[in-house]
């Protein structure tokens, strides 16, 4: 994994697990009722989006240092 491939390989591991996640836990705040509308959905998603967009940066500098 020391490899500049065994490091993308994590990279792209760790980012579709931190994606996973973030929408996971959308969906049970969902599943609580909340969020249901279109607008706050909207919102929700873009939120998403955003979080995992930062957890996958920060991955990739944990990875690649």
């Amino acid at each position: 994994m020391t490899t500049g491939f065994g490091s993308f390989i994590t990279w792209g591991l760790l980012s579709a697990l931190a994606y996973h996640f973030v929408a996971g836990i959308k969906h049970l705040v969902m599943d609580l009722g909340i969020g249901e509308e279109l607008k706050s959905a909207q919102i929700a998603a873009s939120l998403v989006v955003i979080i995992s967009g930062v957890l996958i940066v920060l991955a990739g500098v944990w990875v690649w240092a």
